[in-house]
């Protein structure tokens, strides 16, 4: 007998093992699929594996973003001892004046190519590759995150948020807080998901 008139005997139109992917608000454990069809979760032991997974990948972001902070604090270091911060007054105070046509300024690209502040540390391009990197893996993991989110089920989104509530609790515990706002400091590059 055919396979498939056996399942529409018993009233399924869905092969078995098929992927439960829901854009509401879901519960579902079994046959869930995450981010591609090689993630489908065919066991409640499978599920469980994947939510400890989601809430490691989460810390392990954290992780990242406290790793990237504490590399430019060590090159800020490193620089401050070396005592290689660039001092050139003139050329610095030329940048740092307002230019006579500013929209000119700024479309010939001229400020890409000069430090931001006028004592800032800048890397050396292996440590510019190394920071761009560090980012791109933040960024890239964020990213995973938002999708792992948007497949709304209940029981990864409370993996992600407590992932993201013990990773944050391990990995800035003894980080010194300051005053100022994020609009006041010079970190502005925006991150999804943070």
């Amino acid at each position: 007998m055919d396979p498939l008139v056996n399942r529409m005997d018993m009233g399924s139109s869905a092969p078995p093992h098929s992927c439960k992917i829901s854009m509401l608000w879901n519960w579902y454990t079994i046959d869930t699929c995450f981010i591609a069809r090689s993630w489908h979760v065919k066991s409640k032991g499978g599920f469980a594996g994947s939510c400890i997974g989601v809430f490691f990948l989460v810390m392990v972001s954290q992780w990242l973003h406290r790793f990237a902070r504490e590399y430019d604090v060590a090159l800020i270091t490193k620089y401050s001892q070396l005592d290689n911060v660039a001092k050139e007054a003139d050329s610095e105070a030329s940048y740092l004046a307002i230019p006579p046509q500013p929209e000119l300024y700024t479309v010939s690209h001229r400020w890409l190519w000069k430090p931001l502040v006028a004592d800032g540390v800048r890397p050396s391009t292996t440590e510019h590759l190394i920071r761009g990197g560090l980012f791109t893996l933040e960024w890239g993991l964020s990213y995973m995150i938002m999708l792992l989110f948007m497949y709304y089920n209940g029981y990864i989104i409370i993996s992600c948020i407590l992932g993201a509530f013990f990773g944050r609790l391990i990995f800035t515990y003894n980080e010194p807080l300051s005053g100022n706002c994020l609009a006041d400091s010079n970190d502005l590059d925006k991150k999804c998901c943070r």
